[in-house]
C-alpha cells in the first residue's frame, strides 16, 4: 500500500528521526508488524549537493578521466560522474547485470557483451567501454542517463541520474523482496559514492 506522506531520510547516515530504519514501534500491533514487514517495490528519491565536487582521487573517477582526452573531460558534464559514482555504487551491492540502459536525448546504449551482462564485469567497466566506442558522443550530451540492473537473485533496480544547471537528482525503483536493512546498505553505498544531500521514500508497497 503506499505511503501517506513521504519519508525523509538523513543524510550522510540516512538514519533521521523518522526513517525506514527508525519508524516508531508503539500503537497498534499492526504497526509494529509493518515495521518488520519487507517491500516488494520502493521509489526514493536522491538529491545531490551542487556544492560538493564529483571528481576525486576514486579509482573509478580516475578510470573515466583516463578514457577520455583531457579536452573531454573538461567538457564532460557531470552526469557522467555522477553516473560513474551511482553505477559503482550498485555494483557494489552486487547489482551487476545491465539489462537495459538508455541517455536522454540519445536513446539507447549499446548493451554489454553477454558474457558481461551476466554479471562477469563491473557495470564501471561497462560504461567505460561505451565512452570509448560509438556511444559516447550521446553520453557527453545527455541530460539524463537510465539503466535497469539485476543481481540474479531476483531483485532489480530501475535507476534514473538526472543533471541540469540548478539540480543533480537520481531516482531508486527498487523491486524484489526488500527488507529495510538491504535499502539502508543501498543507501550507504550510493551516500558513500555520491555527495547525497537528502533522500526520500516517496512510494513504497509492503511484499
Amino acid at each position: 500500500m503506499p505511503a501517506s506522506k513521504p519519508l525523509a531520510l538523513s543524510a550522510p547516515d540516512l538514519i533521521g528521526p523518522v526513517s525506514i530504519l527508525n519508524e516508531p514501534v508503539s500503537g497498534p500491533r499492526a504497526n509494529r508488524r509493518a515495521k518488520r514487514r519487507p517491500y516488494d517495490h520502493a521509489h526514493l528519491d536522491i538529491d545531490v549537493s551542487t556544492d560538493a565536487a564529483l571528481r576525486g582521487d576514486a579509482p573509478h573517477l580516475q578510470q573515466v578521466e583516463r578514457a577520455l582526452s583531457r579536452a573531454q573531460v573538461a567538457r564532460t558534464p557531470d552526469l557522467v560522474l555522477l553516473t560513474v559514482g551511482t553505477l559503482h555504487a550498485l555494483s557494489a551491492r552486487r547489482f551487476r547485470q545491465i539489462d537495459h540502459w538508455e541517455v536522454s536525448p540519445g536513446g539507447w546504449l549499446p548493451l554489454p557483451a553477454e558474457k558481461s551482462r551476466r554479471g562477469s564485469n563491473e557495470p564501471v567497466g561497462d560504461l567505460l567501454a561505451v565512452l570509448e566506442g560509438d556511444g559516447a558522443s550521446p553520453l557527453l550530451k545527455a541530460r539524463s542517463f537510465a539503466a535497469r540492473l539485476s543481481d540474479q537473485q531476483g531483485h532489480r533496480v530501475d535507476v534514473v541520474v538526472r543533471r541540469t544547471q540548478r539540480r543533480h537528482a537520481i531516482s531508486l525503483d527498487l523491486n524484489g523482496v526488500w527488507t529495510r536493512d538491504a535499502i539502508h546498505d543501498l543507501l550507504g553505498s550510493v551516500a558513500q559514492r555520491v555527495p547525497v544531500a537528502r533522500t526520500t521514500l516517496t512510494k513504497f508497497r509492503y511484499a
